[in-house]
């Protein structure tokens, strides 16, 4: 059965436009020109997804939206708008939008989110006819439906050219989403080059991205091409983007927009064919709001989505991957481990891994290269920090301050454990400044 599409804009010419171009990908498309028109359809039939402008006759948008989401809990909302705000966007994504378009938009754009968010409501059916076990994509490793419907939405965008923002705490996995979209896009033939934006200090960031001619500043020796002309007709990922300065903001607003730019000291204009995709621990929302990054940009890099949830939210990938970092660091010690006893398994399983994916990682790496055992037992984990479930302190008799204060104790111990000590890490992982790190370290006895 074809999904059935709800369409409500009031502008005729679009409305026609879109209509046909979802029809020609397969959908049904039910349109109202107006909210009164949209809130009977609503009321009396039902749909896969909702396309809404944000201003219409008669209702508000927003109260269309939320009429739909009652009617249609797990239905798709997309919300239109050529009156786009960061406010506007936080409201419509609290009443259930499921994503938020600037108009004018690519249609394609379209078409690539509706075919990725109805590839995840759609995946439940096929997981059912899916042998159980781990499952690959890309180097993505998994069995859980949380990232079976990730996995779902990336294969959809990779055959777009609609620029992705993968969002998701640090050691989620960023960049090997950013990986598996290249390899299953157009561009796999070409480079995919990578920036980690929060390494590079912001006076060298922007002849690192656009490159320089020579004699532009003192060393500039020789004239040297950025990272954008690396990656033409290929793909380029821009790693904690958020960390990008206000010059370089604009200047890469420009590229998104007109695919050209200049180099440093240079007055040639110099086109690309280069996909950008993005990755950030931060909300962007957060960081317009704060004014550290350019609106039109925010909206720009934000077309196709992708969260990461953090692996305490899926925990049962915790065990396949496991085995595979296992079998990955034992072979080129020719070391011959068999597997994770029960009592390990569990003990990998208590443990929330605020590093995620990669502090599992590091953890396995070095249980196997210390262990003298065929098997890894949960005295090869414990050595990496992670207390056995046995040893957890009791808080029975405790006040609740008490409780808490310990508990916090515990989690501050093991995050910092988990980065080395390393307090500005921690302080990124925990979500807070490294001053308000130092004071509960202080306050709790850490310190």
């Amino acid at each position: 059965m074809r999904p059935r599409i709800l369409l409500v804009e009031d502008e005729p010419i679009l409305r026609v436009t879109l209509a046909n171009d979802l029809a020609e990908e397969g959908y049904e498309v039910i349109r109202a020109a107006d909210g009164a028109e949209g809130l009977r359809l609503i009321r009396t039939q039902g749909f896969d997804a909702a396309l809404l402008d944000l201003k219409l006759p008669k209702f508000d948008g927003l109260i269309l939206l939320q009429s739909y989401k009652t009617a249609n809990p797990d239905g798709i909302a997309i919300m239109m708008t050529g009156f786009g705000t960061v406010q506007s966007a936080v409201a419509a994504m609290k009443a259930g939008a499921t994503d938020y378009l600037l108009k004018p938009f690519p249609q394609e754009d379209l078409l690539t989110l509706l075919r990725g968010l109805l590839a995840q409501r759609g995946h439940t059916k096929s997981a059912m006819e899916t042998p159980p076990g781990p499952r690959r994509f890309g180097d993505l490793i998994y069995v859980s439906e949380k990232m079976a419907r990730i996995c779902d939405l990336i294969a959809s965008v990779a055959r777009s050219e609609a620029t992705v923002l993968i969002q998701g705490e640090t050691g989620t996995g960023k960049e090997l989403v950013a990986r598996a979209i290249h390899q299953h896009s157009g561009r796999e033939e070409h480079h995919l080059i990578s920036v980690a934006c929060a390494a590079i200090p912001e006076t060298l960031l922007e002849a690192e991205l656009f490159g320089h001619e020579k004699g532009a500043f003192t060393g500039a020796i020789r004239e040297r091409k950025g990272r954008f002309e690396l990656a033409h007709r290929g793909t380029l990922f821009l790693d904690e983007v958020t960390d990008l300065g206000p010059a370089v903001q604009a200047k890469l607003l420009r590229v998104l927009q007109e695919m050209e730019f200049e180099r440093i000291g240079g007055t040639q204009t110099i086109k690309v064919d280069v996909r950008v995709i993005s990755a950030t621990r931060k909300r962007l929302e957060d960081e317009v709001l704060a004014g550290r990054l350019r609106e039109d940009l925010f909206y720009r890099l934000k077309v196709i989505p992708v969260t990461l949830p953090p692996l305490r939210e899926r925990k049962e990938d915790i065990l396949p991957l496991a085995d595979h970092f296992m079998e990955k660091y034992a072979h080129p010690l020719g070391k011959d481990i068999r597997g994770i006893t029960p009592e390990a398994r569990r003990h990998l399983l208590a443990y929330h891994w605020p590093g995620n994916v990669r502090e599992l990682e590091a953890s396995i790496q070095r249980a196997v290269t210390l262990t003298k055992n065929p098997i890894l037992t949960a005295d090869d984990i414990s050595a990496e920090g992670l207390p056995p479930p046995s040893e957890q302190v009791s808080v029975t008799g405790q006040s609740l301050t008490d409780a808490v204060r310990e508990t916090e104790r515990r989690y501050l111990q093991e995050v910092l454990q988990s980065v080395g000590g390393q307090r500005k890490r921690a302080a990124e992982i925990l979500g807070i400044s490294r001053k308000t790190l130092w004071k509960k370290l202080k306050l709790l006895g850490l310190e």
